[in-house]
């Protein structure tokens, strides 16, 4: 970046802190943060990463979508 267009970044990013800061927007966005933050926060608490991948080869070439229907072929007796 050019030395004009660091100094109106700059200027913009002081102007958008003011005006959080002085209007009552700081008090929705501060919380707002928080919030997703503590939600992410819990997901990756209780996320099992072990379950992502697939260890057998025939479940990681396209078989675990057959059996994932296979309660269609038993519902019909395997007439579909």
């Amino acid at each position: 970046m050019h030395s004009k267009q660091r100094e109106t970044l700059g200027g913009l990013i002081v102007a958008s802190a003011f005006v959080i800061f002085l209007t009552s927007v700081g008090s929705l966005i501060f919380p707002a943060l928080a919030l997703g933050a503590a939600i992410v926060c819990a997901h990756g608490a209780f996320r099992i990463p072990e379950d992502l991948f697939l260890d057998e080869p025939d479940q990681a070439n396209g078989a675990a979508s057959v059996n994932l229907l296979s309660f269609i072929t038993s519902a019909t007796g395997g007439r579909v």
